[in-house]
């Protein structure tokens, strides 16, 4: 259905212009002749700002989470859902979400579900909450749902912090002793090259080792950095495509204590999204659909597919999830306890929270693992820097005496 702006004279008198959706411009006038306006232009209209905002500006995740968090708490008061949105429209903290907000607001003004709606901005708002919300309009629960995902959008920037919290030490050392390399193989070396030469001693296997980095980087360097720079952009290229991430999702699990963290921090967001549209009354096929999309790893995804392969035959979910060999078996026994109890979204939920638990003590233990492999390597590649340098000092020493 497309859109249309008008421009019309309102019951005040005053003049007004803003966007309605409609089949025809035939229904359009006539939308407004019952609202008491009368139309002076109406014509197509194409979100161009909406489309230029897009390219300029992004949504960012905590601008989501306020938005469900603000709609939740004014429903929850009894404030109309128009009303509503139009009040968090005013008060958007960016142009970009009040140009979505409004224009969620056009959509169901003119009859659209919320979660209609919601899809002209799917890549703002992800498949979970839109199919999340779609259950909240059938069961009739919009205010659960929506609180729901305000939890679950707050756990998952929570471990993308505490993941980035526990990375950001080893990545500023590590761009430290690059740094500190480069100006070492740059500035310093040539200069004691060139003296070490004039005096004619025997240099040691370091200070070889040093001068030769420094001969390669002399003469090849822009063509190293150019490589360094076309590798990574074509690993991260190859790693958006189905193929790389399905290779990447695969491998990375099979890293130890990385590897770990990931397949844990699936295993918790599996639970919870799975207990999420459950508890939405969204039918099991779809939810398994949707959580294999959501769940943060395409090698992960590919099993929870396969479990509603299983599901659709009739076998129920804990045998599907014992045969993939995938899920551990606290998993499997806890999913097989819910379905026989008709318990299954409870412990979903102590499955996700166990892993939350899980995943809070790997991020430590990998924090605690990388800061003494940190120290071993600043130790040797200053160890090697200081025997490079002073060895052959101490050796002209030796010559002059």
């Amino acid at each position: 259905m497309p859109d249309y702006s008008y421009k019309a004279v309102n019951t005040d008198g005053g003049i007004i212009e803003d966007v309605i959706d409609a089949p025809s411009v035939a229904l359009v006038a006539d939308k407004l002749d019952k609202l008491g306006f009368i139309p002076i232009n109406i014509k197509e209209y194409k979100s161009k700002n909406i489309q230029l905002f897009s390219k300029r500006e992004k949504v960012t995740h905590d601008e989501i989470v306020i938005f469900t968090k603000q709609l939740f708490t004014l429903m929850k008061a009894g404030v109309p859902f128009l009303t509503s949105l139009e009040a968090l429209a005013e008060q958007a903290s960016s142009e970009k979400m009040r140009a979505v907000i409004k224009d969620i607001y056009v959509s169901v003004e003119s009859g659209k579900s919320f979660s209609e709606a919601l899809t002209k901005h799917n890549s703002i708002f992800n498949k979970l909450y839109i199919s999340t919300v779609r259950a909240g309009e059938i069961s009739g629960q919009m205010e659960d749902v929506l609180q729901r995902m305000v939890k679950v959008m707050e756990y998952d920037k929570e471990t993308k912090d505490k993941i980035r919290s526990a990375m950001r030490y080893p990545i500023i050392v590590v761009c430290a002793l690059v740094l500190a390399f480069v100006t070492l193989i740059l500035l310093v070396v040539p200069k004691f090259a060139t003296m070490f030469e004039k005096m004619g001693a025997e240099l040691p296997i370091p200070t070889k080792i040093l001068i030769g980095v420094n001969d390669v980087f002399q003469g090849y360097g822009i063509f190293i950095f150019g490589f360094l720079v076309a590798a990574g952009l074509g690993f991260m290229k190859w790693k958006s495509t189905e193929k790389g991430r399905q290779i990447w999702d695969t491998w990375i699990i099979k890293i130890p204590v990385v590897g770990d963290l990931v397949l844990k921090n699936s295993m918790s967001r599996f639970a919870r999204m799975f207990e999420t549209l459950n508890r939405s009354g969204l039918p099991i096929l779809q939810t398994l659909e949707i959580v294999s999309e959501t769940v943060g790893n395409v090698f992960v995804g590919a099993q929870v597919l396969t479990i509603s392969k299983g599901v659709e035959r009739g076998e129920g979910i804990a045998r599907p999830l014992r045969r993939s060999g995938l899920f551990p078996p606290m998993v499997v026994r806890m999913v097989a306890i819910g379905e026989q109890s008709g318990s299954l979204d409870e412990m979903l939920a102590n499955i996700s929270s166990h892993y939350d638990v899980e995943v809070d003590y790997s991020i430590k233990k990998m924090s605690a693992m990388i800061e003494p492999l940190l120290t071993l390597i600043i130790g040797i590649f200053i160890m090697f820097l200081a025997l490079a340098i002073f060895l052959p000092m101490w050796n002209m020493m030796s010559m002059i005496n």
